[in-house]
């Protein structure tokens, strides 16, 4: 049932996986290569989901799935074909999407999930994590407890005529890499350094002896320390933070260009313009996110946790992949919130890059090498940290490496702590965040597909088919439908006065749908599932929490915590 994958080399591996190792790195890969993934129902929704997953390479997924190939799935899933009418689903689907890649294994489960965890408690042991498709909700739920008593992340995901949605449950999830779209700025203008002061005076001391070409290119860094020095020896030793006094510095910017160049001269002195457009970003002094924050009071907790309280205590060697991945990221945070306490001052590590600048070729690479070095100094020091944490908890010395504590320090500014609701706090009424999903209601159909979605659970439990099944049942499923939604909204109305309703054209028209898993639909929810997917296991970018609903009428989707 499963084919033995041939090994990569390490060249082929890297010309396969070009692109993705330019964006999540080798550990990236490696996280994903450790991956095994249980797809529950080979649906059109699976299999797109998979494919995403296949491609870049996981390292295995068994297709859980009791439904046999029927014409209906060969409009809809194009990992089927007429040859399969008739046969296992999980089978066929398996086959095909193992010749996506050669190099991972797939095997298959000819059995319906709730039926096999009654016969196989243990079944799910074995997994990294558990992407559902398709399942109602009584089913769900079943799914979502044993995965939650494993510790294992649930990605529910579902295609409903036009609409679709993404449910993530993942427990604790942390962030090692959060990848944001725009860098901190982290020069230190106005606490430098003594490299960066020894720096700035070895090479623009004596400014005023400089030619005025090589005035106009002094790095704006300096500009602003020496900007920032006078306006504090104006404010007796104070420094620039509201507003209009960055804008005095600005002034002072402006006031040694045209010393230097006079009026007209000053215009063209870039490294000055380059200073005063910085000011509001770079004199903003070192702090701690609030993200980081959270994540580093909670570190030390997190370290006290691991320490064996018996001779039979797990060692570090027999913790699993995940295990361990969790670990590590546990005890860089609490060397790093060691470090902040310390030898940072209540700053995080220097992030040791300079963004483009006019300067000199010489005075630039200088420059660049001294915030490098610097921020590699820090990274020494918080690794010392971990060494003594290591140390503390009976881990070998090598455990955590020098290069690991140097990545977690570039990234400090983004890592990130969440803990998702369980499906048991969505589903019921008294943990249900009603009042947040009121105020989704405004904006537009999604909310109310989500409601929808339920209530046409609640229909199936309840008549054992979905609404408009069949098409002479649309009409008359409608007002069953919407005793179903209505129900629902009065359950949920019990814990907030905030009004709920659902427009009757939507009752409708989930009626129209019949439950149809269209493949466009299905497509979307794929890929925004894979890519949660990634980024649970390889603890980069920060990922959804928890709830994505796309609204096929009008190409618009929400997000929101429910």
């Amino acid at each position: 049932r499963s084919r033995c994958p041939e090994p990569m080399a390490e060249s082929q591996k890297r010309r396969r996986y070009d692109r993705q190792l330019r964006m999540w790195g080798e550990h990236g890969q490696e996280a994903l290569e450790r991956c095994k993934l249980c797809l529950v129902n080979g649906s059109a929704t699976g299999t797109e989901t998979l494919k995403n997953l296949v491609l870049p390479g996981i390292g295995s997924f068994t297709v859980v799935d009791g439904a046999v190939v029927t014409a209906r799935d060969l409009g809809n899933n194009f990992f089927l074909d007429e040859s399969h009418i008739g046969r296992p689903r999980a089978e066929c689907v398996t086959a095909m999407l193992q010749e996506l890649n050669e190099h991972v294994r797939g095997s298959y489960v000819n059995d319906d999930v709730t039926a096999l965890l009654e016969s196989n408690p243990f079944f799910l042991d074995e997994f990294t994590i558990v992407a559902a498709t398709q399942l109602p909700e009584p089913a769900l739920r079943r799914l979502a407890l044993a995965c939650a008593a494993r510790s294992i992340p649930l990605v529910n995901l579902r295609a409903y005529g036009l609409a679709g949605l993404v449910r993530v449950a993942a427990g604790e999830h942390v962030v090692a890499e959060g990848h944001p779209d725009n860098t901190p700025s982290d020069l230190r203008v106005c606490a430098p350094f003594p490299e960066l002061l020894a720096y700035a005076e070895s090479r623009f001391g004596g400014a005023d002896s400089l030619s005025a070409n090589e005035r106009k290119h002094i790095p704006y860094v300096v500009l602003l320390m020496q900007a920032v020095q006078a306006y504090k020896d104006g404010h007796g030793g104070a420094l620039p933070s509201t507003y209009r006094e960055k804008q005095a510095v600005k002034a002072l910017l402006s006031a040694q260009a045209e010393k230097w160049f006079g009026v007209l001269g000053a215009e063209d002195a870039i490294n000055f313009e380059e200073a005063k457009a910085a000011v509001n970003t770079a004199l903003a002094p070192p702090s701690v996110p609030g993200d980081v924050r959270a994540v580093l009071e909670a570190a030390q907790g997190h370290v006290e946790a691991m320490r064996p309280s018996s001779e039979d205590a797990t060692s570090p060697s027999s913790v699993d992949a995940n295990s361990a991945s969790n670990r590590t990221f546990w005890i860089l945070a609490a060397a790093l919130q060691r470090f902040v306490n310390g030898e940072g001052k209540g700053a995080l590590p220097l992030l040791g890059t300079v963004p483009d600048m006019t300067a000199d070729t010489s005075s630039f690479v200088q420059l660049s090498g001294v915030y490098r070095d610097r921020a590699q100094a820090e990274a020494e020091a918080v690794h010392a940290h971990v060494q003594s944490i290591l140390t503390g908890l009976g881990h070998p010395a090598s455990w955590i490496t020098l290069d690991q504590t140097r990545s977690f320090c570039k990234n400090a500014h983004t890592i990130q702590w969440l803990r998702y609701r369980s499906f048991e706090d969505e589903y019921t009424p008294a943990t249900a965040r009603v009042k947040h999903i009121a105020s989704l209601m405004d904006e537009g159909p999604a909310a109310s597909f989500y409601l929808l979605l339920r209530a046409a659970d609640a229909f199936h439990s309840q008549y054992n088919r979905f609404p408009g099944a069949m098409d002479n049942d649309i009409e008359s499923d409608v007002p069953l439908l919407k005793q179903c939604a209505h129900q629902l909204l009065a359950e949920l109305r019990t814990q907030a006065s905030t009004p709920l309703a659902i427009r009757d054209d939507l009752v409708v028209e989930m009626c129209r749908y019949g439950a149809a898993e269209i493949h466009s639909v299905a497509a979307i929810v794929g890929g925004v599932g894979s890519q949660e997917i990634i980024k649970l296991l390889t603890s980069q970018f920060v990922p959804l929490n928890n709830l994505y609903v796309y609204n096929g009428l009008d190409g618009t989707s929400i997000t929101a915590e429910v």
